[in-house]
C-alpha cells in the first residue's frame, strides 16, 4: 500500500548545502575575477542511521546537480545542430541527468511519501519539477534541435523518459504527480511557480562567472561520489538500460565538469 502523508514527517531539513548560485537560463555568465580558494563543502551529518535524512539529502543534492546539467544543456543545445561533437555532449548530459534521477529517487516509497512529497505539497499543492526555469529552457531548445538529433541523442532522450517513468512508478506506484493530482493546468507555468521551485531547492539567481559555476558543480559532484562510495544505492531495477545508467553514474559525473567549457571542437 502506498504511504500517504498530508504533513511532512519531522526528518531533518538541513543538508549542509549552500544555495546554488546561477544566472537566469537565458542570461550569460559574468566575467571572471581572479580565482579565490573556497573551503570544500562538508559531508552530510546524521544520515547514517536515518534513512529519511539520507533520502532528503539525496533529493536536494541530486537536484542541485541536475539543475547544473540543465544549465549545461542550455549552453550546448544551440550548437548541436551544426556541430556533431556538441550533439555527443548533449547525449552525455541527458544520460547524466537520467542517472541523477535514479540517485535523487533512491529513497524508499515511504520516505518519499512522508518526507519529500509531503514537503513539496506543503510548499504548494501542485508543486512540480516542470516549474524549473532551466528545465523549461532546455525543453524549448530541444524542440528546435530535435529534427537534427542523431541516433545517440534519440536513445538518450528515450532512456530519460524511461527512467522518469521507472522512478515515478517505484516511488508512487498507485498515485499521480502533485500537479496532476491538484487538477491544475500542467501547461500553464507562471513566474511565481518558477520562484517556488528555486526557493524550495535553494537556487539563487545572480550574476555568476563560468569558473564559479564549474566550482559549484565540482563540489556537488564530489559529494555525490563520496556519498555513493560510503553508502551504495541498494535499489535494483529490472530494466537493463536503467541498471546501466545506475552503474555508470560515477563515470558520467566525472565528465560533467569538463563540459563547463562553452565551446566544443567540431
Amino acid at each position: 500500500m502506498t504511504a500517504v502523508a498530508d504533513a511532512p514527517r519531522q526528518a531533518p531539513t538541513a543538508t549542509g548545502l549552500p544555495p546554488l548560485r546561477l544566472p537566469m537560463p537565458d542570461a550569460g555568465f559574468a566575467d571572471c575575477a581572479p580565482p579565490c580558494r573556497r573551503p570544500p563543502l562538508p559531508p552530510p551529518v546524521g544520515v547514517e542511521a536515518d534513512p529519511d535524512a539520507l533520502g532528503w539529502y539525496r533529493w536536494m543534492l541530486g537536484h542541485h546537480v541536475a539543475v547544473c546539467v540543465w544549465r549545461l544543456l542550455c549552453d550546448h543545445l544551440p550548437e548541436a545542430p551544426a556541430n556533431p561533437a556538441a550533439g555527443e555532449v548533449v547525449a552525455d548530459l541527458y544520460d547524466a541527468y537520467s542517472a541523477l534521477l535514479l540517485y535523487s529517487g533512491s529513497c524508499s516509497p515511504q520516505t518519499y511519501a512522508t518526507v519529500i512529497r509531503a514537503r513539496m505539497k506543503a510548499r504548494h499543492p501542485a508543486f512540480s519539477g516542470t516549474w524549473a526555469r532551466d528545465y523549461e529552457q532546455v525543453s524549448e531548445l530541444l524542440g528546435r534541435f530535435r529534427p537534427f538529433a542523431g541516433e545517440r541523442v534519440k536513445r538518450a532522450l528515450k532512456t530519460n523518459r524511461l527512467v522518469h517513468m521507472t522512478v515515478a512508478k517505484r516511488l508512487v506506484p498507485q498515485g499521480k504527480s502533485l500537479l496532476r493530482e491538484s487538477g491544475m493546468d500542467p501547461t500553464r507555468t507562471v513566474d511565481t511557480d518558477r520562484d517556488r521551485f528555486d526557493e524550495f531547492f535553494g537556487v539563487d539567481r545572480a550574476e555568476v562567472c563560468r569558473d564559479e559555476f564549474a566550482d559549484q558543480l565540482a563540489d556537488r559532484v564530489r559529494l555525490v561520489l563520496d556519498d555513493l562510495a560510503a553508502r551504495p544505492d541498494p535499489v535494483r531495477y529490472d530494466n537493463a538500460d536503467v541498471s546501466r545508467l545506475q552503474a555508470e553514474l560515477p563515470d558520467l559525473l566525472d565528465r560533467l565538469v569538463s563540459f563547463t567549457t562553452r565551446k566544443v571542437a567540431p
